[in-house]
């Protein structure tokens, strides 16, 4: 019998995008609209539906969370007038990580290693600056909403120079200086601020390094959270598909991507 071989009929199949509407509120916050910008349809199960999943308890979440409560608490001591060390610190840290650190897992020693060496960077930071913390939640106007957001670190150094500062773990990058976060920092400092010299930086807690970012398109990049504020409220929750990121989404086997 001969052989037969069929091409198909070309047609492709996939679950329609069905808008879902979405509360409208005057106040959004920076970090769910980040996760919209990342993927609409992670927004709508994370946000709209309350979806979590196990990465929170995972090692690397835990173990950033270990060493910005340690940040924090270095900063409160401070502001406090209270003198602190970097044995101190160390100590803080040890007791924060035995309550929420990746205990047992098998690269606890590297994950702890890491730890401690951005807390002596963070140390010898905080001992170069002269001047008072003043960390607190902005609420920024994006069109006819607002945004909030906590910046990492502010310090308003003896001269009167604000440096607002977004703390990072991982190594510099050419591209963090173009997310449109430092755009909304820039315009919450000024705000909070008129009239002051503002330095919107990345301190990068490998190193220890504080790099300046510089104004560049702000009002282009404040447009992409009006964009994700309107597509929130249009019901617009479509997938966006990346082939590295999708697979480690709580969301991968239900958004239909």
């Amino acid at each position: 019998m001969k052989a037969t071989t069929s091409s198909g009929s070309g047609a492709s199949y996939a679950l329609p995008v069905v808008p879902r509407l979405a509360a409208r509120r005057t106040t959004y916050t920076e970090l769910e609209l980040s996760v919209y910008m990342g993927c609409p349809a992670r927004y709508f199960y994370q946000i709209e539906e309350g979806l979590r999943g196990g990465r929170d308890n995972a090692a690397y979440p835990r173990f950033h969370r270990c060493v910005y409560t340690t940040i924090g608490w270095i900063e409160l001591q401070r502001q406090s007038g209270q003198t602190v060390t970097t044995a101190a610190a160390l100590e803080h840290l040890a007791e924060v990580w035995s309550q929420d650190g990746p205990l047992e897992h098998a690269f606890e020693s590297y994950y702890r290693a890491t730890a401690e060496g951005m807390v002596n960077a963070m140390m010898t930071a905080v001992y170069a600056e002269n001047g008072r913390y003043a960390r607190e939640e902005w609420s920024v106007p994006v069109g006819e909403r607002r945004v909030t957001i906590t910046p990492d670190r502010v310090v308003v150094t003896a001269d009167g120079t604000v440096h607002v500062q977004r703390v990072r773990t991982g190594r510099k990058t050419k591209s963090e200086a173009e997310k449109p976060i430092y755009a909304l920092l820039r315009q919450g400092a000024a705000a909070k601020y008129p009239g002051v010299q503002v330095n919107v930086e990345t301190f990068y807690l490998a190193t220890g390094e504080p790099v300046e970012v510089s104004e560049k398109n702000d009002a282009k990049l404040i447009e992409q959270y009006a964009v994700a504020i309107r597509g929130i409220e249009a019901g617009a929750f479509h997938p966006k598909t990346d082939a590295r990121i999708c697979p480690n989404c709580q969301c991968y086997f239900i958004c239909g991507a």
